[in-house]
């Protein structure tokens, strides 16, 4: 789905407010592996997947922790680095072939005066943010690895046939040995 199309599909907007709003896009892509925002830059972007999956990875130590996955039809971009224009803590990766659109934080800006009512899809993928990032900590907190690995299937099934179990292992907070040994213990 194109940005426009998702705009005319969950917003309100009139047509020529969505096209007004879609000509502020640049089309890109990304191959599995790449880096779409380097940690250490400043993130000035938000992205619109149509196709592929990404990771919010963090990388220390020669290790990569991963915070998220973003799936089509999603919007994306490292937020802490774009609302505060500090350098980006984590990167934005490429987990398969992505197909996105971008908007430059000065385009999405004037585009918000002109079309105001944009302010209310900001709002609402801020508010969807929150609550994702609020029930991850939760998980990390009160549940065991075998709970967290429960809960991902019951709320994310389709990550277990996108992504890679390792990075599903770094997702959940454990090693993929642990994951696989969760794994067996469910299925037997």
């Amino acid at each position: 789905m194109t940005i426009n199309e998702y705009l005319a599909k969950k917003t309100p907007l009139s047509p020529e407010q969505i096209i007004e709003f879609g000509t502020k896009f640049k089309s890109n892509s990304a191959k599995a592996g790449d880096y779409i925002i380097h940690e250490g830059e400043v993130c000035r972007k938000i992205l619109f997947l149509e196709e592929g999956c990404m990771s919010m990875v963090y990388e220390r130590d020669h290790k990569s922790f991963i915070k998220d996955f973003i799936f089509e039809n999603s919007f994306a971009s490292v937020y802490e680095s774009f609302i505060t224009s500090e350098p980006a803590r984590y990167s934005l990766k490429a987990i398969t072939h992505c197909k996105y659109e971008s908007i430059a934080r000065h385009d999405l800006e004037k585009t918000y005066q002109s079309v105001p009512q944009l302010r209310i899809l900001a709002a609402s993928q801020t508010e969807a943010a929150y609550l994702n990032l609020t029930r991850r900590i939760e998980s990390l907190i009160t549940l065991s690895a075998e709970q967290r690995y429960l809960e991902l299937l019951e709320r994310r099934p389709r990550l277990l046939s996108e992504v890679p179990l390792y990075l599903i292992a770094s997702y959940l907070g454990i090693t993929d040995v642990a994951l696989s040994r969760i794994r067996k213990k469910i299925v037997s």
